[in-house]
């Protein structure tokens, strides 16, 4: 008979500095830090974490880390080749701002190779095989309900007048705020932060691994990801969409943000106050959109973009630049509406047979 107990949880203990190279070979320290120092984790330049990791391949990245302040205690590594084109002063600069530095051959397969043991520390090994109910350590609030067929992982907070329906699981770590309600089949992943005033239709997923890999010798390596997703208050998610947790800090859907039917939201995208995303909107992974932007029907949006505030952008566009506050765009590659439009009509003018264009004369 299985024990309520759930599996064993096995942890390897602290990371620390000396064991990098267990992981990348080619990992090499530039300054003399204690081996033995213990690293927490992975982050990235949207949030510096302290005694965490910050990898840094090429000049953007470089001059981001430069301008942040209170770094002082994240460890960076460096690929060796973009390191080699630094002069002296250059790295002298990177040791003195950062808690130590050092470097590896490949940043992005370093980032494969060193988040899973990471992912392993941070994630363990949780149980979601028995119902947090049963164990004594979820919390639900007396005035919310769960229907039957519901799942509650471990230490799963539900707060006040929240509704979740049949089919439902909640894994563990996963926070729902007040009035929320969550409609049957919905999974959410570990550690989803879920505010008040949500709602959460059929089918949609939240907190999924990104889509990370990163090519080398016949092998796609995975890039393990931990960021989460936190989601706002007064949110609408529309059925069978899917929201994918950040790699190293979170995916995050601002307030009063509504999202129509299958809509994918990549990895570490930020989505300020008041978004609309209608159906079949795809945005790629770290894609920024500003307060009260309307992204219409299946318009696809690259990595990586930065879209402003005020925005609106026709269905169907594929936005591949970033975009300024208050501009009205469509096509592809996205520009501006009525240069898109008079686009259109000329390129309808000259496709027509010359008769087409006489008898419209006529």
């Amino acid at each position: 008979m299985m024990s309520l107990a759930g599996p064993l949880i096995v942890k390897r203990g602290p990371m620390k500095l000396g064991s990098l190279t267990n992981f990348d070979s080619t990992f090499l320290l530039l300054t003399d830090t204690d081996e033995a120092t213990v690293i927490e984790g992975i982050t990235d330049t949207s949030e510096y974490q302290h005694r965490h990791i910050l990898f840094i391949k090429n000049k953007k990245f470089h001059n981001e880390y430069l301008a942040a302040e209170n770094t002082n205690h994240v460890g960076i590594i460096i690929e060796k080749k973009y390191a080699d084109s630094l002069n002296a002063d250059q790295i002298e600069v990177l040791k003195q701002k950062s808690w130590w530095l050092g470097t590896v051959q490949d940043v992005n397969l370093g980032m494969s190779f060193l988040s899973k043991p990471f992912y392993d520390e941070k994630i363990g090994n949780p149980n979601d095989m028995v119902d947090g109910r049963q164990m004594g350590t979820a919390s639900v609030h007396p005035s919310s309900w769960i229907a039957q067929g519901a799942f509650i992982g471990e230490n799963v907070v539900i707060e006040a007048n929240s509704k979740i329906h049949s089919g439902v699981v909640l894994m563990s770590g996963v926070v729902v705020g007040e009035n929320t309600e969550i409609f049957s089949n919905v999974t959410i992943y570990r550690n989803v932060k879920i505010g008040n005033n949500v709602r959460i239709h059929s089918q949609t997923t939240i907190g999924a691994d990104g889509f990370g890999y990163n090519f080398a010798k016949g092998v796609h390596h995975k890039v393990w990801h931990m960021g989460s997703v936190i989601i706002g208050d007064h949110v609408e998610i529309g059925a069978g969409t899917c929201i994918d947790q950040g790699t190293f800090s979170p995916t995050k859907i601002g307030s009063g943000s509504k999202l129509d039917n299958q809509v994918q939201v990549g990895h570490n995208c930020k989505l300020g106050t008041g978004v609309i995303l209608c159906g079949q909107v795809g945005l790629g992974g770290s894609t920024t959109v500003g307060d009260y932007t309307v992204l219409g029907g299946a318009a696809m949006v690259a990595n990586g973009i930065n879209i402003g505030s005020g925005v609106q952008i026709a269905g169907g566009s594929g936005v591949t630049a970033d975009i300024e506050n208050g501009k009205v765009v469509g096509g592809f590659p996205a520009r501006d509406i009525k240069e898109w439009l008079r686009s259109v009509a000329m390129i309808r003018k000259i496709s027509l047979p010359a008769s087409s264009s006489k008898d419209k004369d006529n």
